[in-house]
């Protein structure tokens, strides 16, 4: 298989309205299905039981009150007792059926449990603080990627390219029910980082490398950039596979997510825009020549 075929066969159009095209679609889905968030940005229910004696599984623990509640639990032990955190709050009837399960299938009095709200571990004001935070990450590396190649198309493309990655790992989770937590907000950090290395590799081939043409050049660091994402997307898919942590299943979705489509809004997208600004900067330099 030829996987440089569309970057030789194809016109920059064509080129840029595979990754646009890509794009639409998850953000439709994000739009309809929403991203979920996790514990972190909402409110949760928290299960407190005290005064025990003998402290049961805490394996059958969350398992029976999965089963019972139909959404995670996680249990922690602590002494004479354990707390479960759930990822709802409980209403009534969900807090006299629990009681209720104890009872009967534990030995646990109802008095010895109690269930109650948990606020979000993320409040609005260090939501918004992280919010401003990724505004100026993006107001610092555009300025740092204009000192470095003093030209505004490529400073857009790369931020272009970002910005685009950003929305569709959106997409992304909405469509696979992947929550938004800590652990995901760090993928999408290091996320940016990857994103404009292969920007950069991509602009630094095409733009900064004497002789060759700009399509040639494209497609010898393209060879480039996918050995480097073949070889960071197989250590995370083997993560994501044998892992059951949450968080860290969270962390290396976001991160495939974010590669796969980074491959298509660089390598398509941002090569068709650089291709074009390098060839017609050719064609001036060839026209002040004569």
């Amino acid at each position: 298989m030829n996987i440089t075929w569309p970057q030789r066969r194809l016109s920059n159009r064509q080129l840029a309205a595979i990754p646009l095209a890509i794009i639409a679609v998850l953000t439709i889905s994000m739009l309809v299905l929403s991203v979920p968030f996790s514990t972190d940005f909402r409110e949760s229910g928290l299960i407190i039981v005290r005064g025990l004696e003998n402290v049961p599984d805490a394996g059958a623990v969350e398992i029976a009150v999965e089963n019972l509640l139909h959404y995670n639990a996680d249990v922690n032990i602590v002494e004479n007792g354990f707390d479960i955190g759930t990822s709802n709050v409980l209403g009534e009837n969900e807090t006299l059926l629990v009681k209720s399960m104890f009872s009967s299938r534990f030995g646990i009095p109802e008095n010895s449990v109690t269930v109650e709200p948990r606020g979000a571990t993320i409040t609005s004001i260090y939501s918004e603080q992280a919010v401003r935070a990724m505004v100026g990450a993006f107001i610092a590396m555009g300025v740092i990627i204009f000192i470095t190649f003093r030209r505004r198309i490529t400073v857009g493309a790369i931020l272009l390219a970002v910005g685009l990655d950003l929305l569709g790992v959106f997409g992304c989770m909405a469509l696979f029910g992947v929550e938004l937590s800590l652990a995901s907000i760090a993928g999408l950090l290091m996320l940016i980082g990857y994103t404009v290395d292969t920007n950069i590799l991509l602009t630094t081939r095409v733009l900064k490398r004497v002789g060759g043409e700009p399509k040639e050049q494209v497609i010898g660091a393209m060879r480039t950039g996918l050995m480097m994402s073949g070889s960071t997307l197989i250590p995370l898919f083997a993560i994501s596979l044998l892992t059951t942590a949450p968080q860290l299943y969270q962390l290396t979705a976001v991160l495939i997510f974010g590669i796969i489509i980074d491959i298509f809004n660089t390598w398509f997208l941002n090569a068709a825009i650089v291709m074009r600004h390098a060839e017609r900067q050719r064609r001036k330099e060839y026209h002040v020549s004569i």
